[in-house]
């Protein structure tokens, strides 16, 4: 063995040895990481907080994607690290805790951010802080019902979805109304989509035979801090007119696709005919005898 490879292989152990000795001194170290959501509006600005059970000299910053994997976005350093783009950083060293600053954040800044130490064999992250952006004024209610063929049979039990979206923490409370009882169904945690619009779900079930008689089904959404509210209602009455509606638009506009089609199919099949028949001439003719007739004399070239 040449001393260059000695040299090689001796870096190799001792790289190898380092990555033990990290992940020992870390594999123990306990990650508080806080708040567990914010609410922001856009240009604001979010901080993400990582308490450490023990001194490190950096931590990791991650933004979970939509089919859950983990993006690398900053490194916070013990001693100094510079701003990336809208990411920077505050370490408070005698306390072990990193921040990660988000500085004017927008609705594509929705997500789900942690904090991680370098551990090769353990991993060890935060719980996680979901940063929740909206610029919209006013929330988004709807309901949802499930399409059902009409020869097809009703199932013994009718799920209703009322979807809030785009809202800030002070609307919280969905609260359904069915004309006999007023409940607050079962809501969801909520999730944020591929636009950065954060949604929870309220589910309200009721019998077949309750929806057969056009029960009107309202959803009431409420802010806790003005007593404010906005609702959406629906109805088997108007889901059907709303079915209805949909079909009339579908085949009109279909007659008048295929109107437009063949209107344009005649137009450049006349285009492409010649027209046969009489050739009409217009004007004033001039007598063949009053045409001045042209002589024309042959020339000889004598090379």
């Amino acid at each position: 063995m040449t001393e260059e490879s000695q040299k090689m292989s001796y870096q190799i152990v001792w790289m190898i040895l380092f990555c033990l000795q990290m992940t020992a001194s870390q594999e123990g170290i306990l990650i508080q990481q806080s708040p567990a959501q914010i609410f922001l509006a856009s240009g604001n600005t979010a901080q993400i907080d990582c308490k450490l059970s023990a001194r490190s000299q950096y931590i990791y910053w991650y933004k979970e994607f939509q089919n859950g994997s983990l993006h690398g976005i900053y490194q916070s350093y013990e001693f100094a690290a510079l701003p990336h783009g809208k990411y920077s950083s505050k370490v408070n060293i005698p306390a072990n805790t990193f921040s990660l600053i988000i500085s004017n954040v927008q609705r594509n800044d929705s997500g789900v951010y942690y904090c991680g130490l370098a551990v090769y064999v353990h991993p060890n992250f935060g719980n996680g802080t979901r940063l929740i952006v909206t610029d919209a004024s006013e929330p988004r209610l709807s309901i949802l019902v499930p399409s059902i063929p009409e020869d097809s049979e009703l199932p013994p039990v009718i799920p209703l979805l009322c979807l809030l979206s785009d809202f800030t923490p002070p609307w919280s409370a969905v609260l359904w109304d069915t004309g006999e009882q007023v409940s607050e169904g079962q809501m969801d945690a909520g999730a944020i989509d591929g636009n950065g619009v954060f949604s929870v779900w309220s589910l309200l079930t009721i019998p077949s035979e309750t929806w057969n008689q056009e029960t009107i089904c309202n959803c009431t959404a409420k802010e806790s801090s003005t007593g404010r509210s906005i609702s959406a209602t629906v109805s088997k009455e108007t889901d059907e007119a709303r079915k209805e509606n949909c079909s009339v638009v579908l085949y009109v506009g279909l007659s008048c696709i295929f109107i437009l089609v063949i209107i344009q199919l005649l137009i450049l099949l006349f285009r492409k005919c010649p027209t046969r028949g009489r050739v009409v001439q217009t004007g004033n003719q001039i007598p063949m005898r009053h045409i001045p007739q042209t002589e024309y004399a042959a020339v000889r070239y004598n090379k």
